[in-house]
């Protein structure tokens, strides 16, 4: 009994001496011995020492970059490394992020001042008698209510076709969200920068694939772009004709004209940027190329081969974002014709503003007078459109304002009407978007507490 209770221990701590492995063991593969910290993962790629995946830190070259091509299927994921900032650089982020609002604040506060103390400093109607006339005409108020609507609609249309054609999924409310917090972020960020980030994450985080996600934000932006610069080429080649609805003098000034081809310019430049980098892959290597080695010469670049590869990886992810969202040609016509549709609704504001004061206006409304209205909107937008304060703050008032002056002659009436329209093209963005902030926190919040709550009744 002693022998055979001796045999089993010493078969339990073979099994045991088997299944544990040795300190000093080398990793297998395949049945082969590895060298030490040479182990691989799941797909059979080294690790290195600190566990990531070695895949990683290979570097992207400009035919990887350029060569793919979306026929063969999906395309791969590219991981994007970015070190970590140190603490230092983070505390001077954010100083100059709060300075830069403070500037933008203290510059949007000195141009309402100055218009409103320029336009009530004359002698000027009471505000009674400007609310009475506003009153008369309160309906012009409630369409351009609509045309705010209108504008948040059509955004979100837009980008509710892009997300059922490249997920399959249909998603309004993401969509309207995601319409509303962009805007929010392009009128809170200088150069409207944050707008397309902000979005790419929030539909990313609401469940759209990485690819779409990335790629749908961007194309709005473009087609956007692309329609507004159209229209704008559009109105410039009509011309500016004042005197046909009794606008007497020159209205849009000659540096206001030059500002605005210099606008267009800056306009066609990003659209030709995106274009390039998205379905000329190979030109945009070798401006990357190029831009890099100029600046190391210039010792502005002290990493050119971390450039190099930031610009390939991005290169790479805009022809991929592209290729998946315009290859349907019927959603690319129809998004491209709802961005022509904000574009002509935006700038429409001002017209429907000026005829609160009808009873002061030198014309009736027309369509004539629209046209005219509009198409010197046209030319005063891309005059600040290179501005880089958020929502052209202070070059959009300013410009807007000599507009108003133009065309109501009577004084307190043109900063009411440049605040009146002020309110429905830009501040509505930012009071909306801080609505749909708090309420998408506010449901992700009963989400999360109905989800507790569910879990503890189970239990």
């Amino acid at each position: 009994m002693d022998d055979e209770n001796f045999k089993t221990a010493q078969t339990e701590e073979r099994k045991e001496a088997e299944l544990a492995p040795s300190a000093s063991a080398q990793p297998v593969q395949d049945g082969v011995p590895m060298p030490e910290n040479e182990a691989s993962d799941e797909n059979g790629a080294p690790m290195p020492e600190n566990g990531s995946s070695a895949k990683e830190e290979v570097p992207m070259s400009e035919e990887e970059a350029s060569g793919f091509d979306e026929k063969k299927g999906d395309l791969p994921e590219l991981p994007e490394e970015e070190a970590p900032l140190t603490e230092r650089q983070k505390k001077r982020k954010k100083i100059t992020k709060i300075l830069l609002y403070i500037a933008c604040i203290l510059i949007m506060a000195g141009t309402v001042a100055f218009t409103a103390y320029h336009d009530f400093s004359q002698e000027s109607v009471s505000l009674s008698a400007i609310s009475d006339m506003i009153g008369k005409h309160w309906y012009y108020l409630l369409v351009l209510a609509g045309l705010f609507m209108g504008l948040i609609l059509l955004e979100s249309l837009k980008i509710f076709l892009m997300i059922q054609k490249t997920s399959k999924k249909a998603m309004p409310l993401t969509a309207f969200n995601c319409a509303a917090l962009g805007k929010f972020y392009d009128y809170i960020t200088p150069l409207g920068t944050g707008g397309q980030p902000f979005q790419i994450y929030y539909l990313a985080k609401k469940g759209v694939p990485s690819g779409p996600a990335g790629a749908i934000p961007i194309g709005s932006f473009f087609l956007n772009q692309l329609a507004f610069f159209v229209l704008s080429v559009v109105c410039f080649i009509i011309g500016i004709d004042s005197a046909a609805i009794g606008i007497q003098g020159e209205i849009v000034p000659l540096y206001i004209q030059i500002f605005a081809y210099i606008g267009s310019v800056f306009m066609v430049s990003i659209s030709l940027f995106l274009v390039v980098f998205s379905f000329m892959p190979k030109v945009g290597c070798a401006i990357i190329r190029f831009g890099v080695a100029v600046l190391t010469k210039l010792h502005l670049c002290k990493s050119p081969e971390k450039w190099r590869q930031k610009g390939y990886r991005a290169i790479y992810n805009n022809k991929r974002n592209m290729q998946i969202l315009f290859k349907s040609k019927r959603v690319l016509i129809v998004c491209t014709l709802l961005s022509f549709l904000y574009a002509i609704c935006m700038c429409s504001m001002p017209y429907f503003t000026l005829l609160l004061f009808r009873d002061m206006l030198p014309f009736e409304p027309s369509w004539r007078a629209w046209f005219e209205i509009t198409d010197i909107t046209f030319f005063i937008m891309c005059a600040v459109s290179f501005i880089p304060t958020p929502g052209n703050a202070g070059a959009a008032d300013g410009t807007f304002y000599g507009l108003f002056k133009s065309v109501l002659t009577v004084a307190g009436t043109c900063f009411t009407g440049m605040m009146i329209w002020r309110l429905f093209s830009f501040y509505a963005f930012i009071i909306l978007g801080v609505i749909v902030f708090i309420g998408t926190k506010v449901a992700a919040k009963v989400k999360q507490n109905q989800k507790m709550r569910m879990k503890r009744e189970r239990i």
